[in-house]
């Protein structure tokens, strides 16, 4: 039944092509963007899950300056 409904609809065959497309386009930026980082942004960000006080100064960020410890 599908694939009935598959044949009949007009320029179905190009979504293969343009997904992949899509796909290569945007691992190839984001490839392109992770080696251009600098190393030290890249340093900062792997201490940022085991450091608190940046962690809660970025959830601040977003919560409008509010930082709520419930510690």
């Amino acid at each position: 039944m599908y694939k009935e409904i598959l044949r009949n609809i007009e320029g179905i065959d190009s979504y293969p092509l343009v997904s992949l497309i899509v796909f290569i386009v945007f691992f190839v930026s984001l490839l392109i963007w992770v080696m251009t980082m600098k190393k030290s942004v890249v340093a900062e960000m792997s201490q940022l899950p085991l450091d608190s006080d940046k962690s809660d100064n970025v959830f601040a960020e977003y919560n409008g300056g509010d930082i709520k410890n419930d510690k």
